[in-house]
């Protein structure tokens, strides 16, 4: 049986994480947590009266070290995470609510769009055969149903959370085979 997920030879030119450049990575710092440490109190000036501050990030990223040419990016979007608790508890006593979402993997993403299409396919299959339990890929409407329950005043007593949009996948353990977690 043929593997659905191709080799990376055929997608990347493979770079194990002590090979990625410097400037690769502060690209991934700079664009994502020096980003947020910057703006974040800079929009909290402007929230006299309570708002919501939301990051969008990617927990898998930061808690794993599979995809090596992402060193960078996972990083980052860990310190993200983690500034997102910071500043919730620093900003809670002005009614300022900081959260993360974290989207599970799409097809509709930017960054998932601009992969090969054997990339994508395989994220289909993936998603499809149960590794993501609602069976699909999330939806940017997924994501923006989140971020609008984050931001209404049903909300307003959640602060400092990594909120996972995955259709379930977070939960899937892959030190287990598929077939001893999901029905098929």
């Amino acid at each position: 049986m043929q593997s659905v997920v191709p080799t990376l030879d055929k997608i990347y030119e493979h770079t194990l994480a002590t090979e990625v450049p410097l400037a690769k990575w502060q690209m991934a710092y700079d664009t994502q947590a020096r980003a947020f440490f910057v703006q974040a109190p800079a929009a909290a000036r402007h929230m006299s009266r309570g708002g919501r501050i939301i990051a969008l990030t990617y927990t898998p990223g930061g808690v794993t070290g599979g995809w090596q040419p992402w060193i960078g990016m996972g990083s980052a979007k860990a310190a993200l995470e983690s500034m997102c608790r910071y500043f919730a508890v620093a900003l809670a006593r002005h009614g300022v609510t900081v959260n993360a979402v974290s989207p599970g993997v799409s097809d509709e993403t930017t960054l998932i769009g601009q992969t090969p299409k054997e990339v994508q396919d395989a994220l289909k299959a993936w998603a499809t055969a149960g590794w993501t339990p609602m069976r699909r890929g999330v939806a940017p409407s997924d994501i923006a149903n989140v971020c609008t329950l984050l931001c209404s005043e049903e909300a307003s007593f959640v602060t400092g959370q990594t909120i996972a949009v995955d259709g379930g996948s977070s939960l899937m353990n892959p030190d287990f085979p598929l077939a001893l977690q999901v029905p098929a």
